[in-house]
């Protein structure tokens, strides 16, 4: 029965929790029975809660008995990303210069997750700083993929995907810059929504920045889960300068039966096949049929903009660096990976005029980009070239007969960001689903975004693919997993 419930979704377990069938502390403790068994190999949790969660899991079982049953997530265990704040633990960043930096307040998306019934279970292991698609190497462990624990799980948001993927919690709050929320969800075979820049507070997300293409979203096993979190996390928030009115007042789920018969599904005709491995392609274009036997009608679109993607990227660079400079002008000591310490050095040769005219190439993207939204309502990608590469890779292949050496400046990041960053530059939502379809027995992800604010377009487009292709399946159970060391 614990297995049954580790991996079934919100959706489906709200319901039970709601009528008093399924308990509370019967969740967190399947969870952190999870957690004990898979997680000393997998490393996706870099905090667990475990006395506050039971404790807040009792709490929620009264509330819940007594006739106060707030909603969907009331009851329900779901983690953090260890970017965000939790009032009276650490916001390590994945690092060790922060690793006993404790925070006396939460984050406004955490405490969004409690006013809504949530259950906060833990804080998720992540790519140092955010810095990069792997979390390989990282100082808390390298987190393995469920799918197949010689593989990456992605990033950065790498801990929240696998920890969601493998069933040690039901949901999980990640942050998105290059992709870092998607990428991971495509690996680990679940979901993973990136919302309109401003719709979620960013207010405890650390290091603070302004910029613009960073967004704080959910990871879950489902479409109709991701909408459930939405809900609960999104509004303005008057604390948070970059948040924004979107002026919707309904609730995410609403909808999201209504099918794609009669929506315009855009297929690019550049830019995301050029570097796509074969089998990614074929998976994509069976998922492009299933669109059209749905009813939808497939448009052509010219994506070409997005090749200015590098050009735009000195636009982009991380405000974080004020904060890391000083420890990296010191050394090396302490950083993870020597990746991390040279693009924090590397961002204090990007001036003034870089920056403007990567803000010029920014906003041509945008335009060009708008002209496709007013022709299509969603259009539907790759979220990756590939699938989730072994962790000891040297080189991947990629396209046809094209390899990428992971040693070279930027490789890393051909893999793991190529197809995601350009949604985020543009400003655009998206949201990576499981295509159904497998690679060497590993999941593919299946990108689908929108023009700004129509996160209801969007999740009904992926929930309608998701009903169809069957969604959210589990990842093998640790019995047929290799060995591997922890």
């Amino acid at each position: 029965m614990s297995d049954n419930l580790a991996v079934a979704s919100i959706s489906e377990l709200a319901p039970l929790v709601a009528a008093g069938e399924v308990s509370p502390v019967e969740l967190v403790r399947t969870a952190l029975e999870r957690i004990e068994s898979l997680d000393s190999l997998l490393r996706s949790y870099i905090t667990v809660f475990e006395e506050g969660a039971l404790a807040e899991a009792r709490a929620a079982e009264d509330s819940i008995a007594g006739g106060a049953y707030l909603g969907p997530l009331h009851g329900i265990p779901v983690a953090v990303k260890d970017n965000i704040a939790v009032a009276g633990f650490p916001t390590t960043n994945g690092s060790v210069f922060w690793s006993d930096r404790t925070t006396d307040f939460d984050a406004e998306v955490v405490t969004r997750l409690r006013r809504a019934g949530a259950i906060i279970l833990g804080k998720n292991n992540m790519h140092e700083w955010g810095m990069g698609g792997t979390c390989k190497g990282m100082y808390f462990g390298t987190v393995r993929n469920p799918w197949d624990p010689s593989r990456i799980p992605g990033g950065s948001s790498g801990g929240s995907a696998a920890a969601v993927s493998a069933g040690m919690t039901w949901a999980a709050v990640g942050t998105d810059g290059w992709g870092s929320i998607r990428t991971p969800a495509s690996y680990c075979g679940v979901v993973g929504l990136m919302p309109t820049h401003g719709l979620i507070s960013r207010l405890g997300e650390l290091p603070p920045t302004s910029s613009w293409h960073h967004t704080v979203g959910p990871i879950a096993r489902t479409t109709h889960d991701a909408a459930i979190v939405l809900d609960a996390l999104a509004g303005h928030d008057p604390k948070d300068p970059m948040s924004i009115r979107s002026g919707f007042d309904g609730s995410y789920r609403d909808g999201l039966e209504a099918g794609v018969r009669g929506l315009r599904v855009g297929v690019p005709t550049s830019f995301f096949f050029d570097d796509t491995v074969p089998e990614v392609k074929d998976a994509v274009r069976e998922a492009l049929r299933t669109f059209e036997n749905l009813g939808a009608t497939l448009v052509d679109v010219d994506v070409s903009a997005f090749y200015d993607t590098p050009l735009a990227l000195a636009a982009a660079q991380h405000e974080s660096q004020s904060v890391l400079l000083p420890y990296a002008l010191a050394g090396q000591e302490g950083f993870a990976t020597p990746e991390i310490r040279y693009r924090i050095l590397a961002g204090e040769f990007v001036s003034a005029a870089d920056h403007r005219r990567g803000m010029q190439v920014r906003n041509s993207m945008v335009v060009e980009i708008t002209r496709v939204f007013e022709v299509v309502d969603v259009v539907v990608t790759p979220c990756n070239s590939t699938v989730a590469f072994p962790i000891d890779s040297d080189r991947v292949r990629i396209g046809e007969t094209d390899y990428v050496d992971l040693e070279q400046p930027g490789g890393q990041s051909r893999l793991t960001t190529r197809l995601t960053l350009p949604w985020n530059l543009v400003g655009v939502p998206a949201i990576s689903i499981p295509s159904g379809s497998h690679v060497d027995g590993l999941p593919v992800g299946l990108q689908l975004a929108t023009a700004p604010l129509h996160e209801p377009l969007l999740l009904r487009a992926a929930a309608a693919y998701e009903a169809a292709n069957g969604g959210y399946r589990p990842p093998p159970l640790p019995g047929t997993w290799d060995d591997h060391e922890a």
